[in-house]
């Protein structure tokens, strides 16, 4: 209870005092009048007390709550980008090799062949192949580079450009793929005619 609310009591019981028609104040009824108002508020000031405390433990707690859940929430996200990193990361690599392996092995079957007699066209088949597995190990490097770009730019808040960036080399590493199995299929036709199969 304010001070000011004290002396409100104190002067309306002053005026019912006056009201009745009493001049002057007992001083034992004044005493016995405070020794009632201070218990009052006492007992005010002890439930304001346990009130705030309790309401005070209970926004401790909620928030605890959200802050376990915030933290939470943060360890579950950064959780899931480092295995999209990582899952990315993979594509990008097993695209690499696919195509640079496809193209090392095509390049020594072909300096093999070269030695026999071999037709012109599956001659110009294989090169090409080659030349298409070179594209895929291109279309990978790419990604790998332009990967950087996006980073950057999910780092400096530039998420449409970082999506953009993204989509881009999803693309580019879907080509690869894709020109590896171009590459595949024109090879083994080649190497078909050569075995004549």
């Amino acid at each position: 209870m304010k001070a000011s609310d004290v002396l409100k009591e104190i002067r309306q019981a002053l005026k019912q005092t006056k009201v009745q028609g009493h001049a002057t104040v007992s001083i034992d009824a004044m005493e016995n009048y405070l020794m009632l108002f201070d218990k009052d508020v006492e007992n005010d000031t002890y439930y304001k007390s346990q009130n705030h405390e309790a309401q005070l433990a209970k926004f401790k707690a909620e928030n605890d709550r959200s802050i376990a859940h915030a933290n939470n929430e943060t360890a579950h996200s950064l959780e899931m980008f480092k295995s999209v990193i990582t899952a990315g990361q993979s594509a990008l690599k097993s695209s690499m090799v696919v195509n640079g392996g496809a193209a090392a092995a095509l390049l020594a079957f072909t300096g093999k062949i070269w030695e026999t007699s071999t037709s012109e066209l599956v001659a110009n088949s294989l090169t090409s192949s080659i030349f298409i597995f070179c594209l895929g190990v291109l279309c990978a490097a790419l990604a790998t580079g332009t990967t950087y770009l996006s980073q950057m730019s999910f780092a400096n808040g530039w998420l449409k450009l970082g999506h953009s960036i993204n989509t881009f080399n999803i693309a580019v590493v879907l080509s690869s793929y894709g020109l590896f199995c171009f590459g595949a299929f024109k090879a083994a036709n080649s190497l078909g005619v050569h075995f004549g199969l």
